[in-house]
């Protein structure tokens, strides 16, 4: 079985702040048909006091683009199981962060280091592979209407408890509170997501589905998904009949309107509105 990709999409969202300008935002998306992969990547936005990389414009769009790549030099066929392709992948990542930082990552302040949430699939014959770290999502929906979602839901539930706690405080206390959940992120091995820790590969969260001929799938980062898990404005079935039917860019221009027109909660998120990016696959 082959895969054809229908769409992708990267609309960076806002920062921290209303003051916060982005061009290619800190989202990432790739796919190669040949191999039959394709993934989403979340940089998470940049919480410490100085920078480490300057060839993008935020270490969280540089570990997103750097992993991008790192995958897309890879076919995981090449590879004796999945732990084997994200290791060696993880390792030349951490390498090239090693010769690119403009600081030792060994004394550098535990929230500057970058990571990235990530959903990666590969059709494999006849399963269908899906590796995750953090909160991007895959939707999948098969011939027969059937909708299945792989998420991190406990994740994503205390996002949300921890946005609303962070959001009751002063901008101060608000920024020391996320830089010390950065910094647990990063050194404490069962918090290691995409980024640079040894641990992330032990992390991996692996399901696999055997997916019919005309199925789709939907990779897409949280910030995607706030259609359903933040708005409210359809379930995931919904989502998933409007896309196939539409497209990903008509469902994230609704999503946008709704968040410029102020209706929601304002105390559900940190940021107004976030970096959005899908992928489209059909099989």
């Amino acid at each position: 079985m082959t895969i054809k990709i229908l769409e992708t999409l990267n609309w960076p969202g806002g920062g921290l702040d209303a003051h916060s300008v982005k061009v290619t935002g800190d989202d990432r998306f790739g796919f190669d048909e040949s191999a039959r992969t394709a993934w989403v990547l979340d940089g998470a936005t940049d919480l410490g006091p100085y920078r480490l990389f300057e060839t993008e414009e935020s270490d969280a769009a540089w570990i997103a683009e750097t992993v991008n790549r790192a995958l897309m030099m890879r076919n995981p066929a090449n590879f004796s199981d999945l732990k084997s392709f994200f290791a060696d992948m993880f390792a030349d990542v951490r390498k090239t962060a090693a010769k690119k930082s403009r600081i030792d990552l060994e004394k550098a302040e535990k929230s500057t280091l970058p990571i990235a949430s990530g959903m990666w699939m590969w059709q494999a014959g006849e399963e269908t592979h899906f590796v995750r770290l953090g909160d991007c999502i895959a939707v999948i929906c098969t011939p027969d209407g059937r909708t299945d979602v792989l998420e991190h839901k406990s994740s994503a539930e205390r996002e949300t408890q921890t946005s609303m706690q962070l959001n009751a405080m002063s901008p101060e206390d608000r920024i020391k509170g996320l830089r010390e959940i950065r910094a647990i992120q990063t050194t404490e091995p069962e918090h290691a997501i995409f980024g640079l820790s040894a641990h992330a590969v032990d992390n991996l969260i692996i399901e696999t589905r055997a997916l019919p001929e005309g199925s789709h799938v939907l990779l897409m980062s949280d910030g995607l998904w706030r259609i359903v898990d933040v708005y409210d404005m359809m379930s995931a079935s919904e989502m998933m009949d409007r896309v196939i039917d539409k497209g990903i860019q008509p469902l994230a221009r609704d999503m946008r309107r709704h968040e410029e027109e102020a209706a929601r909660d304002k105390s559900v998120r940190i940021k107004a509105s976030d970096d959005a990016c899908g992928v489209l696959i059909q099989f």
